[in-house]
């Protein structure tokens, strides 16, 4: 037995050393996740706080826009313009696709083809006698004149259009121009700008740390359940120990252990044979029982594991922001003991989380609002508003303007975004200081 005894030790030592670099590695995990909790709140509420000095800004840019003579003229000048842009828009689109469907018809007639290739009924037409009476006569057989008006209309018009549109658009894009200058210029002065550019800063910072912390949470989730296994029977230690076992046991008989441990004076050898026998039996009925037990543990584990990817959905969505509210009959505590009962699952849990959930919004944020504050749906989306100016064209210009305002506010996102890195001045990046929607 002592050369088993032996590779036994080996295998438990090398079991308890893993084991203790875990523990090691799981309290470095919750020092640094401690860490990063604590980083996390505070920049959280400093961007809570950063959240509602633009709110408060945003009020006054409005103000101070609905009051500029000049703001309000040059608005509804360049909603105009963007309404003509955008028919002219239209219009090239049917002309285009008229085009592509009726000119193939024009320049596969082979008798069209060969009277306007040779420029007849035009001044660079120069044959004559029996050639000029014939092309005349296939002339009007093809109906030669009507149809090279509409071939040439065809042909030309969408060019002619599109030199129009590129017109109106310089047109829409000078007046657009003049508007956000104006926006710029008031956002500076009162420090709107400033408190854009470090929220974005602050935002920046919390995705980064939601995202450290969600690594952190499954390394931290890895080393726990591996811990579990070293416990249990799931591990590579207990297969290799409970395999040199059964092999040396395999080699040999119990019936000729017990005779040979008769034929010995020493009572220690039929105590060992005794409890050899034991140990397999005690083996086989562990190995019988341990099934349900670890089938029970994996159900915990992936609860656990289901509950924190929530947990990190709900940060990632800003579900944890100060405008982030629950309906009144959300039953939290339901949903808990339905998901830790195994009635609900993790995408059901988020999904009903999703369903009770609302940010309170201004006046001036991208989404609509009701008279509580609560936000309300808006069909037609405001994300590329760019701030506060969108929704101040909107009140300058009328309802009636309002998917003008979001077309043109789409149209300029690109060339807007461009002019502010320029100037140095922060990007808008759909009007949130983070990826959710929360801030």
């Amino acid at each position: 037995f002592r050369g088993i005894r032996d590779e036994l030790l080996d295998v438990l030592a090398r079991k308890q050393r893993r084991e203790r670099q875990l523990h090691e590695d799981v309290k470095q995990d919750e020092t640094e996740a401690i860490r990063l909790q604590a980083d996390l709140e505070r920049t959280t509420d400093d961007l809570n706080e950063k959240v509602a000095e633009r709110e408060r800004l945003e009020e006054i840019v409005a103000g101070k826009l609905k009051a500029h003579g000049n703001f309000q003229q040059l608005s509804k000048q360049a909603l105009i313009a963007e309404q003509e842009l955008q028919r002219n828009e239209e219009r090239i689109a049917e002309i285009k696709q008229e085009a592509s469907e009726k000119l193939p018809a024009y320049e596969n007639n082979r008798m069209f083809r060969y009277l306007y290739d040779r420029g007849f009924g035009t001044p660079e037409y120069k044959k004559k006698g029996l050639t000029r009476t014939l092309d005349r006569w296939v002339a009007k057989f093809v109906k030669f004149n009507r149809s090279r008006r509409g071939y040439d209309f065809l042909r030309v018009t969408p060019e002619l259009m599109a030199a129009e549109v590129l017109r109106r658009r310089e047109q829409f894009n000078v007046l657009m121009e003049q508007i956000e200058a104006i926006d710029d210029e008031i956002s500076d002065e009162i420090g709107l700008t400033e408190v854009l550019r470090k929220g974005q800063e602050l935002g920046t910072q919390r995705d980064n740390l939601v995202a450290e912390l969600a690594q952190l949470e499954q390394k931290f989730t890895q080393h726990q359940q591996e811990l579990l296994s070293l416990e249990g029977t799931q591990n590579e230690f207990y297969e290799q120990g409970v395999g040199q076992m059964k092999s040396f046991l395999a080699e040999m008989e119990h019936s000729w252990l017990e005779q040979q441990s008769r034929s010995t004076p020493e009572r220690q050898d039929d105590e060992l044979v005794a409890e050899i026998g034991w140990v397999n039996k005690q083996l086989d009925d562990a190995q019988r029982q341990s099934s349900k037990l670890m089938q029970e543990q994996r159900d915990w584990d992936e609860r656990s594991q289901g509950l924190q990817d929530v947990v990190q959905r709900f940060r990632r969505a800003d579900f944890d922001s100060r405008r982030s509210f629950f309906s009144d009959d959300f039953d939290v505590e339901r949903l808990l003991s339905d998901y830790l009962r195994g009635e609900t699952g993790r995408e059901e849990m988020w999904s009903v989380l999703r369903r009770y959930q609302q940010f309170r919004q201004t006046r001036y944020n991208q989404g609509g609002w009701d008279q509580r504050g609560r936000s309300v749906d808006d069909s037609w989306g405001m994300d590329n508003l760019g701030g506060v100016l969108g929704r101040v064209l909107i009140e300058v210009a009328g309802e009636a303007m309002k998917h003008a305002v979001r077309r043109g506010m789409q149209r300029r996102g690109p060339f807007r975004s461009q002019s502010r890195q320029r100037s140095g001045r922060p990007d808008f990046g759909g009007g949130w200081f983070t990826q959710g929607r929360g801030f």
